[in-house]
């Protein structure tokens, strides 16, 4: 750029001086040339002070590059030091994030199973209702509509077996998690007496069976069960009407007592892992106010969800109506 108003300064410069040769050296020419040079003394100037400013910048620059790499040095400097004076910080650093993990995870196992719990009585209700119409359609003599109702009945009574086997399933992981922890884990949400309180399923499904039994004492009603006994059900565990009718009391009671034991086994880990880490500290009365710490929490948050489904459940069993 520089060049350029150079060459073109000169050019105007030997324009003028050949026009002077030539005899047209007039005022208005030579004021042109005066302000020519005018401007370029300007533009030279305007260059000159450009350029300090972007030396300046540069400085500046180099300035703050240089002070981000000393810090980056000291840094380094200070964390070399740092770990040849604690070698096992980093590895204590991932034992504590790994803890961590276990803490969360078996806080989220314990809150679906909580969950999981909460949708048992209303399973058990939706059932008891289906029955109750089934009671209904037999006595009025209504030969689909009754095995209708018993069908949604076992759909829904399957559903509530799922739902013992995923608490069941949530259980195992927690009592595997338990094994692995350093400090003291969350209480599983779940009492022992809260999972017998399921057997009122296994009741349910013994309702369910007496009244399918006094239906197929009719011909009529039998002839339609034979129509619909191999009807694929809309939940996991049974191919067919007929094999959960013959089955669901059994299963339930199987699933129940598997999660009962299950609860059992998690509640001795527990307390094996609580009575380690007791030993390990060697602080067993700030480890005992930490598991009362934790067992107080859990109580708190899931204590009142869990009366509440019990309370379900009881009103389920005082207005259950009984067979035909």
């Amino acid at each position: 750029m520089v060049a350029a108003i150079v060459l073109a300064w000169v050019g105007g410069l030997i324009l003028l001086s050949t026009m002077e040769d030539r005899g047209y050296d007039t005022d208005a020419w030579i004021r042109i040339k005066l302000s020519t040079r005018l401007k370029f003394c300007r533009m030279l100037r305007l260059i000159d002070d450009h350029q300090v400013k972007m030396k300046t910048m540069d400085r500046q620059i180099e300035v703050q590059r240089l002070k981000l790499e000393l810090l980056r040095l000291e840094n380094e400097t200070q964390q070399k030091a740092f770990r040849r004076k604690y070698p096992d910080f980093e590895r204590q650093q991932e034992i504590a994030a790994q803890e961590r993990r276990r803490h969360e995870e078996m806080i989220v196992l314990g809150e679906r199973s909580i969950g999981l719990f909460e949708s048992m009585p209303k399973h058990l209700n939706l059932a008891e209702e289906h029955l109750d119409q089934a009671q209904a359609d037999f006595a009025d003599g209504a030969f689909a509509p009754f095995w209708d109702s018993i069908e949604k009945a076992a759909n829904t009574l399957g559903r509530f077996n799922e739902g013992v086997h995923h608490i069941n399933d949530n259980s195992s992981q927690y009592t595997a998690l338990i094994k692995n922890c350093n400090d003291i884990p969350p209480e599983f949400p779940l009492a022992r007496s809260s999972i017998e309180k399921l057997g009122m399923g296994t009741a349910t499904a013994e309702r369910m069976r007496a009244i399918v039994r006094n239906a197929q004492r009719n011909f009529q009603f039998a002839v339609i069960y034979e129509q619909r006994k191999t009807n694929q059900l809309l939940v996991a565990g049974f191919t067919s009407l007929a094999q959960a009718l013959d089955q669901m009391e059994q299963r339930i009671t199987a699933s129940i007592d598997d999660l009962t034991s299950s609860v059992d086994v998690m509640t001795s880990t527990l307390n094996e892992s609580v009575r380690a880490i007791h030993s390990r500290t060697g602080d067993i009365a700030e480890t005992t106010r930490q598991h009362h710490v934790e067992l107080t929490r859990g109580a708190s948050e899931g204590a009142a969800r869990e009366r509440k489904a019990l309370e379900m459940l009881d009103n389920i069993q005082r207005r259950r109506k009984p067979s035909l």
